[in-house]
């Protein structure tokens, strides 16, 4: 399935699933809502965008989409700790979120890392867990018990690796660049930005 195909669905955590949705298509502006509904307020509940974006989504459509998905001041988000970057296989270019303590990752839509961008030799569910001890600043990587192998810099992960900024790691044929955001210098428990 190629990235143009596949869509993601964003639904605000705070706000409750009243079984409306609305799909936006790729190059257009927000669907008109069904006359078969029951009429709605003007918030969006649920928005469905492509992953990728190409070069031919318009100005406007962003413009609409990135108004839609604004951060709630009034809401509380996960701290992002440190990103997985792919640099190489399905899905390169694209960065996924790090967050505090064990964050699974595989090709399913419930792993706190989903690496779901067409490479099926990654397990649906915890390939592998990422993880950061926000008390030693510390990044781990370790494999998720699945036939498939997770390698760390060209070395098969056997028992839980410390990560270090840069560091490569390969999971079927995509491979990821490690890049924390806290270490000894920043952490959101104790800094004030």
């Amino acid at each position: 399935m190629s990235d143009e195909n596949r869509t993601r669905i964003i639904r605000p955590r705070d706000m409750p699933d009243k079984g409306v949705t609305r799909k936006v298509e790729k190059d257009a502006e927000i669907a008109p809502k069904s006359p078969s509904l029951p009429e709605e307020s003007d918030q969006v509940r649920t928005t469905i965008i492509s992953s990728h974006r190409g070069s031919g989504a318009s100005a406007e459509t962003e413009r609409a989409e990135s108004s839609q998905t604004a951060p709630d001041p009034d809401h509380d988000y996960e701290l992002v700790v440190g990103w997985l970057v792919i640099v190489k296989g399905p899905g390169k270019g694209c960065s996924l979120e790090i967050y505090y303590g064990m964050n699974s990752i595989g090709r399913g839509p419930q792993e706190r890392i989903c690496l779901d961008y067409g490479d099926s030799t990654i397990s649906r569910e915890a390939h592998a867990y990422v993880t950061y001890d926000e008390k030693q600043a510390d990044f781990y990587i370790s494999h998720g018990g699945k036939s498939n192998l997770v390698r760390l810099n060209d070395k098969p992960v056997l028992a839980p690796e410390a990560l270090k900024q840069g560091d490569r790691i390969e999971m079927g044929k995509t491979h990821l660049m490690f890049v924390p955001l806290c270490n000894e210098s920043f952490n959101w428990e104790g800094d004030e930005v």
